[in-house]
């Protein structure tokens, strides 16, 4: 299960909604008791996808409104942040503009070796027209072969 606070909860969705039409990406700062995840803040980090991050043979046909890339430097950046505050990335955001809040195929591939069979939670924010809908959140498990639903609740903390 994955706890967030209402803050965090309005800073993803603001984030998603300023980001629109692309997809905006993001990590979330935490901590880890047992099963239960609580998301503290986010680090929001810039979309950085072009066609030559080649993650899929056809990444020519798409753009930054069905793609995102998440900079490995800045993944070191808000991890050493996070640590300096005695507390770590506990899983990553990212928006689906006017789609459903489901992985895609690509999100498969881009999350494999990041969090699979781990506890590392995959948040993806639906925005249709702008506004933001449903927020899930997705565990990968089976060495990267599939999202399973992960429990998803808010808090006021």
């Amino acid at each position: 299960m994955i706890i967030l606070s209402e803050t965090v909860r309005q800073a993803i969705t603001q984030h998603a909604e300023a980001s629109y039409p692309n997809e905006c990406v993001g990590l979330l700062i935490g901590r880890i008791e047992g099963k239960q995840k609580s998301v503290e803040a986010i680090h929001q980090a810039p979309n950085n996808w072009s066609a030559e991050v080649g993650l899929t043979d056809a990444e020519h046909e798409h753009s930054l409104a069905d793609r995102f890339y998440l900079d490995p430097r800045e993944y070191m950046r808000a991890d050493r942040a996070a640590r300096a505050q005695g507390v770590d990335i506990i899983g990553c955001y990212h928006s689906h503009p006017d789609h459903p809040a489901i992985p895609s195929e690509r999100d498969r591939v881009g999350a494999q070796g990041v969090g699979s069979g781990s506890s590392f939670s995959f948040l993806i924010q639906s925005v249709r027209s702008g506004q933001a809908a449903e927020l899930t959140s997705w565990l990968l498990i089976e060495d990267g072969e599939r999202f399973v639903a992960e429990e998803l609740n808010s808090s006021k903390f």
